[in-house]
């Protein structure tokens, strides 16, 4: 349905610029993701609730399009777990052993989401170099120290570092 701007203005979803922004930061809306959980587990949306930690109004608040975004880390990681156990045989089956299994499992789970990667891989011989070298070579030692400084307290903001003190390879003009 077009806006009040014509015909031509960007269509809104139903639920609005609060919609909208469910999917520009998860990729589906809040409805669409709770409605599918909610269908796999044979749930109903107060049982959902409880299951991932959050209030039924809060649960109907997002389904509704009325909030954004689920802010607590361990409860948008119990529903992105439950996502994952969706697909599995049990559940897709509509075992209601399985079912039970896994909804308690994920209810008492405390799960941790980072954006930090796993263990680094052991670093071959002189890579750590060739990688200094070519950061000094990108750029002059200025913009590699306001990198560095972008990001500090990082693997990336020591080895920025490096290439900004490295005098040994040419460097770009600026």
């Amino acid at each position: 349905m077009p806006t009040a701007d014509g015909p031509h203005a960007r269509l809104q979803p139903p639920g609005g610029p609060t919609v909208t922004r469910q999917v520009d930061l998860y990729g589906l809306s809040w409805s669409d993701r709770l409605h599918r959980l909610m269908a796999a587990y044979r749930l109903t949306q107060a049982r959902l609730a409880a299951v991932i930690g959050l209030s039924a109004p809060m649960v109907s608040q997002l389904i509704s399009g009325q909030r954004v975004k689920i802010s607590n880390p361990a409860v948008y990681g119990r529903v992105v777990r439950l996502e994952e156990l969706a697909g599995s045989p049990g559940v897709r089956a509509g075992d209601p052993a399985e079912i039970a299994r896994v909804l308690a499992d994920v209810t008492a789970a405390t799960p941790t989401l980072t954006t930090v990667a796993g263990p680094a891989e052991p670093r071959r011989p002189g890579e750590r170099e060739q990688a200094v070298r070519h950061l000094a070579g990108l750029a002059p030692p200025t913009v590699l120290r306001l990198a560095a400084a972008a990001v500090p307290g990082t693997d990336l903001a020591a080895l920025l570092g490096e290439a900004a003190t490295a005098d040994w390879v040419a460097r770009p003009r600026g």
